[in-house]
């Protein structure tokens, strides 16, 4: 059974469409896209794993910052490779 669901409003049907404003509170146009996933929560990280998850973060933060002159290209290939990387990553 898929877990995400991704349709363009257009090819929505009216009574699909309607539910999507009603969840959303607001009226969507022919041109957006619409996409809803469904995903069992996990329970954030505690105690010392938790930790050394912040310590890894703040070390990724103070190497990336202490590059000088990151181009806008480089830039793009580090969150590129972040989201690749939780993608990778089983929830």
């Amino acid at each position: 059974m898929a877990n995400t669901w991704v349709h363009r409003v257009g090819d929505l049907l009216q009574e699909e469409r309607l539910l999507v404003e009603r969840w959303l509170g607001r009226t969507v146009s022919e041109d957006e896209t619409i996409s809803l996933k469904a995903y069992k929560p996990h329970c954030a990280p505690a105690g010392p794993e938790r930790e050394s998850l912040r310590q890894e973060i703040v070390s990724q933060a103070r190497e990336i910052g202490s590059r000088q002159e990151i181009g806008e290209e480089e830039a793009d290939a580090l969150v590129d490779e972040a989201f690749a990387d939780i993608r990778r990553k089983p929830a």
